[in-house]
C-alpha cells in the first residue's frame, strides 16, 4: 500500500488479516505542484495488489485507486497533457481493478470529469464508494449526566477560513452578546489566505476573526495530538464543521466516534454523514447539482465581491447556528439521545473494524481477478457505502437502536 499519511489512514484498513506493507510514495508534487497525481512503483515489488490514495502508481501490476474528489488528479494540467493521458491510460487499463471514492460526492465529481469521453463507461464500471473509517473512542459517553445548562462547542481544522473557523468564533461572539452560556474551543493552526485555494486573498479579511480568539468564551489551541483533540471533542456538546468546501470532513466522524454530534454545512459529503436532528445538524448553503456551495469562481477570490460574499455567509451561518443552539440549552435529554445516535452512526458506518473486513474482502476478490479481463464492480459484493445515515434512524425513537 502506498500512503501519504493523512487521507490514507482513513481510506484503508487499520486492521487486516493480510500482510500489508505500507510505503510512502515518491512525492513528485514537492518538485512541482502539477505532478500531484501519480507516483512510481518499485520494479518487482512482489505485492499481489497495490492500493493507493489520491495517486496513480505507474508500474503496478494490479491496483486499487482510492480518491477524495478527482481521479486522476490533474490540478493545473491540461486534459491533453502527456502526463494526463498517461494517468488516464493507467486507470482505464485492466491493471486498475477498482476506483474507490471516499464518498458519493467524490464519485459524482469524478464521473463528471469524464462525462462524454470515451473513458466514461470504463471508469464508471469499476467505480464504487467506501467511506473513510476511524477507531472508535472509549466506550462510555464523557458527558453522561450533564445537565446542558451550558454548551461547549469545538472546531477542528487547520484551514481556518475554509473549514469554518470564522463561523465558530462569530458564534462565540454572538453568544457573548446575547448572554448565552456557550464556550467555543478552536483547534487550528490558522492557515488561511493566499495559500488556501478557496479563501479570499484580501490581507485584511482574516484579522477581525482571529481577534475573536481572545474572547473570554473562546479557547484556542494552535495544534494538538489527535488523541488530545478527540478527547476535547468527546467533552464537547457539539463539534463544529461549518465548512465552505470539504472532500469529506474527517473530524465529523472522529467526533461521532467520541459520542459528539456535529453541526456542519450541508455541502459535499457531509449529508452522507449527518442526519439532522439525530446525530447533528446541517446549516444551509445554496448548492449546485454536485453538492458544492454556489459562489463566484475561485479565480475571483482577489475581488471585493468574493470577499463580501464570504463575510455575509459567515454571518448567516453563525446566526443560524446560534438560533439552533438556543433550543438545546438546558435540554439534556435531547442532547443525550443525539450523542447516542452519533456513536451509533460511527459504530455502524465508520468503524475501523467494519471497514477493515470490507477492505480485506475486496482485496481478496481483486487479487484473484485476471488482469486480462475488464474490471467491473460486482453488484452484490462491491456494494457502495450508504448515501445517508437515514437507514439507521427512520422509524426508531431518538437515542435507540
Amino acid at each position: 500500500m502506498l500512503r501519504d499519511r493523512y487521507p490514507t489512514s482513513f481510506s484503508s484498513p487499520r486492521h487486516s488479516r493480510h500482510d500489508i506493507r505500507r510505503r510512502l510514495f515518491v512525492p513528485f508534487n514537492k518538485l512541482r505542484a502539477k505532478l500531484d497525481g501519480f507516483t512510481v512503483m518499485q520494479p518487482f515489488d512482489g505485492s499481489d495488489l497495490v492500493h493507493v490514495v489520491n495517486r496513480i502508481p505507474f508500474g503496478a501490476r494490479r491496483m486499487i485507486c482510492s480518491f477524495e474528489s478527482h481521479i486522476p488528479r490533474q490540478f493545473g494540467l491540461p486534459s491533453d497533457a502527456i502526463l494526463t493521458k498517461m494517468m488516464l491510460k493507467e486507470i482505464t487499463s485492466n491493471r486498475c481493478r477498482r476506483l474507490v471514492g471516499m464518498s458519493h460526492f467524490a464519485m459524482r465529481t469524478a464521473l463528471a470529469m469524464h462525462e462524454g469521453t470515451p473513458a466514461y463507461d470504463v471508469i464508471k464500471a469499476k467505480m464504487m464508494v467506501q467511506h473513510p473509517n476511524v477507531e472508535l473512542g472509549q466506550k462510555g459517553d464523557r458527558l453522561k449526566g450533564d445537565d446542558a445548562s451550558s454548551l461547549v462547542l469545538t472546531f477542528v481544522g487547520g484551514h481556518f477560513v475554509r473549514k469554518g473557523g470564522c463561523v465558530a468564533v462569530r458564534i462565540a461572539e454572538k453568544a457573548l452578546e446575547q448572554g448565552l452560556p456557550i464556550h467555543v474551543n478552536v483547534i487550528s493552526s490558522l492557515q488561511a489566505g493566499e495559500s488556501v485555494w478557496s479563501d479570499p486573498t484580501d490581507p485584511d479579511f482574516l484579522k477581525p476573526y482571529t481577534d475573536l480568539l481572545s474572547l473570554p468564551n473562546v479557547t484556542h489551541f494552535a495544534g494538538l495530538p489527535n488523541a488530545e483533540a478527540r478527547e476535547i471533542m468527546g467533552k464537547s456538546h457539539f463539534t463544529l464543521l461549518p465548512t465552505f468546501e470539504d472532500t469529506f470532513g474527517f473530524s465529523a466522524i472522529e467526533s461521532m466516534a467520541e459520542y459528539t454530534p456535529v453541526i456542519a454545512t450541508n455541502v459535499c459529503a457531509l449529508p452522507e454523514v449527518i442526519y439532522p436532528g439525530r446525530n447533528g445538524h446541517l446549516l444551509h448553503l445554496e448548492r449546485d447539482e454536485m453538492g458544492e456551495w454556489v459562489r463566484p469562481d475561485k479565480s475571483e477570490r482577489h475581488t471585493e465581491a468574493y470577499t463580501q460574499i464570504y463575510r455575509d455567509t459567515i454571518e448567516m451561518l453563525a446566526d443560524e447556528a446560534v438560533e439552533y443552539l438556543k433550543t438545546l440549552i438546558g435540554k439534556p435529554d435531547i442532547l443525550a439521545a443525539m450523542r447516542a445516535d452519533a456513536r451509533y452512526t460511527a459504530e455502524e458506518m465508520f468503524s475501523a473494524d467494519v471497514a477493515g473486513k470490507r477492505w480485506d474482502n475486496l482485496y481478496e476478490r481483486v487479487s484473484r481477478e485476471s488482469t486480462q479481463t475488464p474490471a467491473v464492480c460486482d453488484p452484490v459484493l462491491d456494494r457502495s457505502s450508504p448515501e445517508s445515515p437515514a437507514y439507521l434512524f427512520e422509524g426508531k425513537p431518538a437515542g435507540t437502536r
